[in-house]
């Protein structure tokens, strides 16, 4: 299962009919995972799309994006979802680009995109700070821990950088994946 609901970080049309930041990132994605535990006791991952700053709410840029609980209800989510057994991993994005464009920000005005910024950046620890991630990157790196066991019960996050990156090429992204895990360790 690969999870990447998300609502916009301040108040926009987007938070209608109650769906704002908690109701999107915390209760939505709660059902999500409550679904899953009772409908395939045996999956083998959940892949959960959250964000960079779920666990630096109170330093900057993340005090600001958080303003109105968005980081917060992630990080309530990511929580809910550690806590249930089910094996996941949890990728970490910073702003994304390549459109969609559903936010009133900096990347709907300029219609963003990664252009040739396709090498990937990855962190463990929630201490990355990417400019920018595509979501053409994030969505790969979604379908390569699927099969990379070694990213099993881990946060990563993801950021994109000038260059051709891994592509759907596993073993780079298994090395990267690897690479992340090991300098988290080592600090």
């Amino acid at each position: 299962v690969v999870c990447c609901t998300g609502t916009t970080a301040f108040p926009s049309a987007r938070w209608e009919g109650n769906n704002g930041p908690k109701n999107t990132d915390y209760v939505a994605v709660t059902n999500v995972i409550e679904a899953v535990q009772a409908s395939s006791p045996k999956l083998k991952r959940f892949v959960l799309v959250s964000s960079i700053g779920v666990t630096r709410t109170d330093v900057m840029p993340f005090l600001l994006l958080n303003a109105f609980g968005v980081l917060h209800y992630k990080g309530l989510a990511e929580n809910v979802l550690k806590d249930t057994g089910i094996p996941y991993t949890i990728l970490r994005p910073g702003r994304l680009t390549d459109g969609p464009y559903t936010s009133y920000d900096l990347n709907t005005l300029l219609k963003a995109t990664s252009g040739t910024k396709r090498d990937v950046q990855l962190g463990c620890g929630d201490t990355l700070l990417p400019e920018a991630t595509s979501r053409i990157v994030c969505a790969e790196a979604c379908v390569q821990v699927l099969g990379l066991e070694a990213t099993a019960g881990e946060a990563f996050e993801i950021g994109s950088v000038e260059g051709d990156g891994p592509g759907e090429n596993i073993d780079q992204w298994a090395e990267l994946f690897a690479k992340a895990k090991a300098d988290f360790q080592m600090s």
